[in-house]
C-alpha cells in the first residue's frame, strides 16, 4: 500500500505513503515547509535497511484536507487517528526542518508507542523567547491564515519555471493556496500546546553550525529543553541535503 488516502471522522483526510517492508518496524517521518510525501526515494537508505517508512501529509499539503489545527499539538491527535487506521503500532518517528515541532507533537501524544525521535535541521520551539529572541525572520502571531497564504505564495512559488512547477514537492506544498504552509506559519509560533519537557523518549537532533536557515543557537535551546536529547553539532551542510539526512539516520 504505498500511496493512500486515510479517510477520518467528520471527512478529515491524511494522505500517506507506506513504503518498505510491511514486517519492517515503522518510522513516521514529518516532512519539511516545501515537500511531498510522494518523493519517497528520499528515504532509500531506510528501506534498504528493512525499515516500513510511513510519510504523512500535514493539512493542507497535497491530498490531506486543509484542516485548521488550533496548536501544534493537534496534529498529534490527528496523526494518532491515521496511524490508528493504517494498524500501526509502536513507532520511530523522524522531523525534518518544519516537520520537527510535529514529530514532537506525535511523541507528546503517544509515549507507549514512540521509540526514538529524530530531528533533522528542525524548526525550534518559537514560542520559547529565549528562541524567539535569536530568530531572524518576522514573527507575527497576530497574522491570519489567508495573510500568511499570500506571503507563502510570493515567498515560495513566484516566478517558477513550468518544469519547477510540477515538482512534486511544489504541487504538494502549494495545494489548497497553499493552506499546509500558511497553517505551519501561523502556528508553530504560538503555544504548542504540548511541554517537550513532558517527551519521554529519546530524541536524536542534528544540527550544522553553519544552518542558515535556522540558527544553530535556536537548535540548542530547543534540545536543552528535552529531557533526553543526544544533540549533534555538525561542522557543515548548511540546512539540507539527502546525502546529509542519510548519514545522520545511518549514524544513529
Amino acid at each position: 500500500m504505498p500511496y493512500t488516502v486515510v479517510e477520518l471522522d467528520g471527512g478529515i483526510r491524511v494522505a500517506a505513503n507506506d513504503v518498505g517492508p510491511p514486517t519492517g518496524f515503522p518510522i513516521v517521518v514529518h516532512h519539511g515547509l516545501i515537500a511531498s510525501i510522494r518523493d519517497a526515494a528520499l528515504f532509500a537508505g531506510l528501506v534498504d535497511a528493512g525499515r516500513r517508512v510511513l510519510l504523512l501529509a500535514r493539512p493542507g499539503y497535497g491530498d490531506s484536507a486543509p484542516v485548521v489545527l488550533p496548536d501544534v499539538a493537534g496534529w498529534g491527535a490527528l496523526a494518532e487517528a491515521a496511524l490508528d487506521a493504517l494498524h500501526v503500532g509502536a513507532f520511530d518517528l523522524l522531523g525534518i526542518s518544519s516537520g520537527a515541532p510535529y514529530a514532537y507533537a506525535l511523541a507528546a501524544r503517544c509515549p507507549a508507542r514512540t521509540r526514538s525521535v529524530f530531528i533533522f535541521s528542525g524548526t525550534p520551539a518559537l514560542y520559547d523567547a529565549r528562541v524567539a529572541a535569536l530568530w531572524p525572520y518576522p514573527l507575527d502571531t497576530e497574522a491570519g491564515l489567508a495573510e500568511l497564504q499570500v506571503l507563502a505564495r510570493s515567498l515560495f512559488f513566484a516566478g517558477l519555471s513550468p518544469a519547477q512547477a510540477q515538482e512534486p514537492a511544489i504541487v504538494d506544498a502549494s495545494a489548497h493556496d497553499c493552506f499546509g504552509i500558511a497553517l505551519d506559519l501561523r502556528i508553530r509560533l504560538r503555544a504548542w500546546g504540548f511541554d517537550l519537557r513532558d517527551i519521554g523518549a529519546r530524541v536524536f537532533m542534528q544540527h550544522a553550525l553553519d544552518d542558515s536557515s535556522v540558527p544553530f543557537a535556536t537548535a540548542q535551546i530547543t534540545a536543552s529543553m528535552l529531557r533526553h536529547c543526544r544533540f549533534d553539532a555538525r561542522e557543515t551542510g548548511d540546512h539540507f541535503s539527502g546525502e546529509l539526512l542519510d548519514a545522520f539516520l545511518r549514524r544513529t
